[in-house]
């Protein structure tokens, strides 16, 4: 993955923002997304195509909000529903609350957020402006969500290289990337041994988006094994390395070399 998202707001005020932002709820599901489940949907190398596919998906569940009625879409927008009646919220069909918790938002929406957040905070002392306060939303949302993947997936291949020293792992070109699904090739005395998926815990759930995301790429990455004659393994490591389903190892441990 690309580098990591620099913070475009002065640090204090960013943290000054931080107890409101959970307060509010901005960081909810019902009001984001689930981002985890959103950056694992597609393969993404740069922190670019990551924020345009969250501002598209917002688009989209802006065109199916349309096919409800006007009482239904002002309460599925309704930001401050899941901090004043979470079980309400909790016992929607699964078809209402997968409009909120599938899907992205658009840019606007975000900016609007960041008006909400500004309101609860303008008299904290740190002189914020609705900008500042949409930075602050749109860092925690698209920004924090891209970081952490990059910084675990460093993580992962600091642990993998810890346990196999005599292996050389190589992050693959954008192409590579997205043509099969991997993230790095294992070498040997430079020849390439297998290829590697890191993912988190979160994409091994069962909602019916990752499971079509699983499937795209156990399609690429069988294409990969029949052109390159090396397997693909998927690590699912925690975001500090640590390697969630180990029986993989075994797998990387008997391959030769």
């Amino acid at each position: 993955m690309e580098a990591k998202f620099v913070l475009p707001v002065d640090a204090a005020k960013f943290r000054s923002t931080s107890n409101a932002w959970h307060e509010l709820m901005l960081n909810e599901p019902w009001s984001v997304g689930n981002l985890a489940t959103l950056i694992e949907l597609k393969s993404f190398k740069t922190k670019e195509e990551w924020e345009a596919f969250y501002y598209q998906s917002g688009e989209e569940r802006e065109i199916l909000l349309q096919k409800w009625d006007a009482p239904t879409q002002a309460m599925l927008q309704n930001e401050s529903l899941i901090r004043t009646d979470k079980d309400f919220v909790y016992n929607l069909s699964w078809n209402l609350k997968n409009l909120n918790t599938q899907f992205g938002r658009t840019q606007e929406s975000l900016y609007r957020k960041g008006e909400i957040l500004f309101n609860y905070v303008r008299d904290n002392g740190y002189d914020l402006s609705v900008e500042d306060c949409f930075q602050c939303v749109r860092f925690r949302v698209v920004c924090e969500t891209w970081n952490r993947a990059v910084e675990r997936e460093r993580n992962t291949i600091r642990t993998l290289q810890s346990m196999f020293p005599h292996v050389e792992f190589q992050e693959v070109p954008n192409e590579v990337y997205h043509t099969y699904a991997i993230d790095y090739e294992a070498y040997v005395d430079g020849k390439l041994r297998y290829a590697l998926q890191v993912k988190p815990e979160s994409y091994t759930g069962n909602t019916t988006y990752l499971m079509n995301a699983r499937q795209a790429n156990s399609r690429k990455n069988q294409l990969y094994k029949l052109r390159f004659g090396a397997p693909v393994y998927e690590i699912i490591a925690d975001d500090d390395g640590n390697i969630l389903q180990t029986d993989v190892l075994e797998n990387m441990k008997a391959v030769p070399g």
